[in-house]
């Protein structure tokens, strides 16, 4: 025979729903109990009785109000790769209270990651403070003047390099008949089979925990293996965004993993690491390219 909390029994009370279960009370919280949380061990056996409680794990888990659950809630880890320190310790009671790190700030609510202050090159208007950026002099008029004469000298000189090399570029195609093909043909490789196994690291690094988790909910990783994750390395932030990127990788597969990713991290709105991941696999395709070219080039001086 299950059992019902008082809210489950008061909600089918209203819509008429007959109740053939046991009527427990709630596991005891700050509200009932002072400076203590407890989670639901087992279910009580008599109507009006209270289940059996376990009290939650001090520094590892909380529980801030009354409940039916048989897990208290964890504490949030401020991760410290983001510019977050912890402010007020995670209690029984009460969760973990993260804050930006000194020469770090956040200027919108509920922050998941502190961006460094900027370092001002000709002098500070107003330090940075935990909320707002640092607010740099403006360069002087003679620093503009120098800039402006630089960039009339670099204009005509980019020019006359530019032609150069287009005729250098259009010799060497009438000169070698295959190399006459697009030159938009920038990626050597299909794509959808591109292996991820080293950008996995890479994109971890840029993600905060919150993101990760994120991605991970938003591509069908089950909230158990999320846990599960989490509780293996329980200190170690960078090493559990890496583990849940990793989960979903072999869980997919490498046949139209780059696509997929590319969608999974829209979904779970994580634009900045999106167009980063995209910039290295461009660059890393482009060094592709340009390897086969000065090989080909290399054969044809032979």
């Amino acid at each position: 025979m299950g059992s019902l909390s008082w809210s489950e029994l008061q909600v089918k009370q209203d819509i008429g729903w007959s109740l053939p279960q046991v009527l427990c009370h709630h596991c005891p919280s700050t509200s009932c109990r002072q400076d203590t949380s407890e989670r639901k061990v087992k279910d009580c056996t008599m109507d009006g009785s209270t289940p059996t409680c376990a009290p939650c794990t001090e520094g590892r888990d909380y529980m801030d109000k009354k409940h039916y659950a048989d897990k208290c809630r964890r504490c949030t880890l401020c991760d410290e790769e983001h510019g977050l320190e912890v402010e007020t310790n995670c209690t029984l009671t009460q969760n973990t209270k993260c804050k930006c790190k000194p020469d770090f700030y956040c200027d919108s609510s509920g922050c998941e990651h502190c961006v460094p202050c900027a370092s001002c090159e000709h002098g500070t208007l107003e330090p940075c403070t935990a909320t707002s950026n640092t607010k740099c002099r403006k360069q002087s008029s003679r620093n503009h003047l120098w800039l402006l004469t630089i960039l009339v000298l670099l204009i005509p000189l980019v020019f006359i390099y530019r032609k150069c090399r287009k005729r250098k570029c259009w010799k060497r195609r009438q000169d070698d008949p295959e190399s006459r093909f697009s030159s938009h043909e920038t990626i050597p490789m299909n794509a959808s089979n591109l292996s991820l196994s080293k950008y996995i690291p890479r994109i971890a690094e840029d993600m905060t925990i919150q993101e990760a988790k994120r991605f991970a909910r938003e591509n069908n990783i089950k909230e158990s293996k999320i846990d599960e994750i989490v509780h293996d390395s329980i200190q170690n932030t960078a090493e559990q965004k890496v583990q849940l990127l990793w989960c979903w990788y072999q869980s997919h597969g490498k046949s139209d993993a780059y696509q997929d990713l590319i969608k999974g991290l829209k979904k779970a709105e994580c634009r900045r690491t999106l167009d980063k991941f995209q910039d290295m696999v461009q660059k890393d395709l482009g060094n592709s390219t340009s390897d086969i070219g000065n090989e080909n080039e290399r054969q044809c001086l032979e």
